[in-house]
């Protein structure tokens, strides 16, 4: 996507168009989280042990909780970029973006080894 058109998209396009525009990667990822789940409760509930259904169920709040850290970057990182966007400080949008993709990224790193 170009400069124009990112510009096009917060500054002339109706609020509503650029609010559905922006929502749809926030619902794929969503969507593709409750199949993960939905998945993982087929297959491991065919091997007929309510343990390991049960261990399925326990770990899905977990990666509610991941999604919600992922929402934290993104939500507050978007929320900073669009105000600057506002005030035309483009210095502050690349910052803000970079902040956000590098503390997602540490604490995606950070989550993905196991606790004690």
């Amino acid at each position: 996507m170009g400069d124009s058109q990112k510009t096009m998209l917060f500054e002339d396009m109706p609020i509503p168009q650029a609010v559905m525009k922006l929502s749809v990667p926030t619902v794929i990822s969503s969507l593709v989280m409750v199949i993960h789940n939905l998945a993982d409760t087929f297959f491991v509930g065919m091997v007929n042990d309510p343990v390991q259904n049960a261990a399925v169920t326990l770990a899905a709040p977990i990666l509610l909780a991941f999604n919600a850290v992922n929402n934290l970057f993104g939500v507050g990182g978007s929320s900073m970029m669009s105000r600057a966007l506002g005030r035309k400080d483009m210095d502050t949008v690349y910052r803000s973006s970079a902040i956000s993709f590098y503390c997602s990224l540490i604490a995606g790193v950070l989550f993905s080894f196991p606790g004690d």
